[in-house]
């Protein structure tokens, strides 16, 4: 039986981290949707043996970034990737805004 990618992370990610990795994605999408609505954005997935690496890219534009204070946005994202034992990096970078989440599969280290 030959799985699809999807399958295979659903079969290797823990519950806890699915779900943890899930809202980090949501809310790194709703960031960009909120600051940078009409740029494209990248969204990669990638499994080793050990942790579940989550980046999302998305271009500057040049445009100055729509700006709602308030919300737990980066520091939300962070905590829910610390709690897993986990780390969370996101700022500009050559190519553009970038996030990157590094969950770990074993729990936390």
């Amino acid at each position: 039986m030959r799985l699809t990618a999807s399958e295979e992370l659903a079969a290797r990610v823990p519950p806890l981290v699915s779900r943890e990795a899930y809202r980090i994605v949501q809310e790194t999408l709703s960031n960009a949707l909120r600051h940078a609505a009409s740029a494209p954005v990248a969204l990669c997935l990638s499994l080793d043996d050990e942790e579940l690496i989550i980046t999302v890219t998305n271009p500057l534009t040049g445009a100055s970034p729509r700006r709602r204070g308030g919300g737990r946005g980066l520091g939300g994202m962070r905590e829910r990737a610390t709690l897993l034992g986990g780390s969370l990096e996101a700022g500009a970078e050559r190519d553009g805004w970038q996030v990157t989440a590094r969950l770990p599969l074993r729990g936390r280290r």
